[in-house]
C-alpha cells in the first residue's frame, strides 16, 4: 500500500507494482486507467477528508487550502474511478476521525456514484482480495470463517443501514446481538 494524494507518486508506485493506492485525491483519469489495467486497488478513505472538512476552521489557512483542494479533487477522482471500473477497497485513515464511524464511508461512496452493492463488496470481497485472504473471508461460503454482521433493512436500497449493526459474528462466535 502506498499512501499518497499526488498523481505522479501514485503512477510511479503503480508502475512499480504496488497493490493499492490509499487516498489518491489527485489521480488523473490516465492513472486510474493504469490502475485498472494493472489491477491496482484504490482505497479512497473518503471519510477522512469529510471529517477534516467538518472541522476546517480549526486548521491553519495553509492547511485549509490544501484540504479543500484535496477534497474537491478526490470527488472527481472517485467518480472517475467508479466509471472506469477500478478495483476499490474500503479503508480508513486511522486516527483522523473517531473509531466507530467507519460505516459512514459507505454513504460517501454511494453518494459519489458507486452502486450500494459495490460499496458493500469494497468492504468485503474486494478487501479480502487486496489482503490476499479470499480463501478465509470476504464472502459467505462453506469452509470460510463465519464473520457476519446483520443490520436492520436492506443496504442495497438504504446504505445507511450499515450504520446500525445489530448482530456481529466473528469466526462463528456471536460477539454482539442487540436484535433480540
Amino acid at each position: 500500500a502506498v499512501h499518497c494524494h499526488g498523481d505522479q507518486a501514485a503512477r510511479e508506485a503503480i508502475e512499480a507494482g504496488v497493490d493499492s493506492i490509499e487516498h489518491g485525491s489527485f489521480l488523473k483519469p490516465e492513472t486510474l486507467q493504469l490502475m485498472k489495467t494493472k489491477g491496482t486497488f484504490l482505497v479512497p478513505t473518503l471519510m477522512a477528508s469529510e471529517w477534516i472538512m467538518g472541522k476546517i476552521d480549526a486548521y491553519p489557512a495553509v492547511l485549509q487550502a490544501k484540504a479543500k483542494a484535496a477534497t474537491a479533487a478526490r470527488t472527481e477522482m472517485f467518480r472517475n474511478a467508479v466509471k472506469l471500473g477500478v478495483k476499490i477497497g474500503f479503508g480508513t485513515d486511522a486516527a483522523v476521525y473517531p473509531h466507530g464511524q467507519n460505516a459512514k464511508e459507505f454513504k460517501l461512496m454511494v453518494d459519489l456514484g458507486m452502486p450500494p452493492i459495490e460499496a458493500l463488496r469494497a468492504a468485503t470481497s474486494a478487501d479480502a482480495e487486496l489482503f490476499g485472504i479470499v480463501q478465509n473471508v470476504g464472502t459467505l461460503e462453506k469452509g470460510k470463517l463465519a464473520d457476519i454482521v446483520a443490520i436492520p433493512g436492506d443496504p442495497t436500497t438504504d446504505i445507511t443501514a450499515t450504520e446500525r449493526v445489530s448482530f456481529v459474528m466473528k469466526e462463528g462466535k456471536i460477539v454482539k446481538n442487540t436484535s433480540q
